[in-house]
């Protein structure tokens, strides 16, 4: 059988020599096409990526912008999202729950220049270290600051719009974010190590809170500031694109 599929290609070679020539000549040409298709897909996709990490290392750089400011400049924190608790509840009981907050927050259980005090030594708590201790506790802090617990929950809940364990986690990342901004050093260090630093028990609950106030885990953010450096030395870009 393959004897004779041999022969008959053979006489059908022998009686159309030229449409068979014509036939490998268009396959010739179909694949020189195929091949001019494919470079100009593959360099197209390079632009597209190239043009594309432009516009990714310029958001690196306005986020990191946006945290420095928050972080840096005038030591504030990221603003949360204040209906995030309130997703699937009617726009009156969110108001009804906000109206309760604020006449909580006007009842304040000190005088006004018991309150001043206060606040004026928690401002200089947050200048230091303090925070970065362990054993940090509501108790511990008011025993520090020689009042009790219930106004420092109040001044806290009042001032700085959070609770006890929130504040503490945001100086925390704030000091940690500081050192990995401006000290170079603090990028070699392992996770775990960066979480002892500002006081966190352990490495997965430090990168829970980080990534919770920045949006990014601490590996991630470490990465968006090598990635910032490098985008220094060659600013090839405008900076136009803004972060979520």
């Amino acid at each position: 059988m393959s004897n004779s599929f041999c022969r008959f290609v053979l006489l059908l070679v022998n009686a159309f020599p030229i449409s068979v020539h014509e036939h490998h000549e268009t396959i010739h040409v179909a694949q020189n096409v195929i091949i001019i298709v494919l470079c100009s897909a593959l360099i197209g996709l390079f632009f597209h990526f190239r043009s594309k990490q432009k516009k990714q290392l310029a958001r690196i750089r306005n986020i990191l912008r946006n945290h420095r400011q928050a972080f840096v400049a005038d030591g504030d924190f990221p603003s949360e999202n204040p209906y995030k608790d309130f997703i699937n509840i009617s726009v009156e009981e969110i108001h009804r729950s906000e109206n309760e907050k604020d006449r909580k927050k006007a009842e304040s259980p000190m005088t006004s220049e018991t309150e001043a005090k206060l606040l004026e030594l928690l401002d200089d708590f947050e200048k230091g270290t303090s925070f970065t201790n362990k054993n940090m506790s509501l108790s511990f802090l008011a025993g520090e600051l020689n009042t009790n617990t219930k106004y420092l929950s109040h001044l806290i809940n009042r001032h700085k719009n959070s609770d006890f364990k929130t504040y503490i986690n945001r100086l925390r990342i704030n000091y940690i974010v500081n050192k990995l901004i401006n000290d170079e050093k603090y990028r070699q260090y392992k996770i775990s190590i960066l979480a002892e630093e500002c006081g966190f028990s352990s490495h997965s609950k430090f990168a829970s809170v980080f990534k919770q106030i920045t949006d990014y885990s601490p590996s991630v953010y470490i990465k968006l500031l090598y990635s910032e450096n490098q985008s220094d030395m060659v600013p090839v870009f405008h900076e136009n694109d803004q972060q979520s």
